[in-house]
């Protein structure tokens, strides 16, 4: 997919490739030391909201309050709606998109905008 040219299509495509990179969601905090030139957390995070906005990324909140985001490859047409569990390993941190995918109710008299599933436990690279 490529990016509108703007004045920070650089930074864009760091984080973009930075979080084509990894299998794991990012925090804004962890992708502005991934990358390989200053940013400052602020164009990171208008960046990320970009992208959001677009649908290349969805984000989850952990159980620490931060966003981590990874890139949508089979989120569907609605990236409000993501309906794959997020697991965030208390030992080393890592917030994973599973595979699984999960049915989205419809609440009478309620309008979803946003679903976030986030299950906590201990990966199993950690439980080794």
């Amino acid at each position: 997919m490529e990016i509108k040219k703007s004045r920070n299509t650089e930074k864009q495509n760091l984080v973009k490739k930075t979080l084509s990179e990894t299998e794991h969601a990012m925090s804004a905090e962890d992708i502005m030391d991934a990358i390989p030139i200053k940013v400052n957390k602020t164009t990171i995070y208008r960046i990320l909201d970009r992208f959001v906005e677009k649908g290349d990324v969805h984000f989850v909140t952990g159980k620490n309050g931060k966003a981590y985001y990874a890139l949508c490859n089979s989120c569907g047409t609605s990236h409000e709606i993501h309906n794959h569990i997020h697991f965030e390993c208390q030992v080393c941190k890592e917030v994973t998109c599973q595979p699984n995918t999960l049915h989205i109710p419809s609440l009478e008299g309620f309008t979803i905008q946003e679903t976030q599933f986030l299950v906590i436990g201990i990966c199993n690279k950690c439980k080794k």
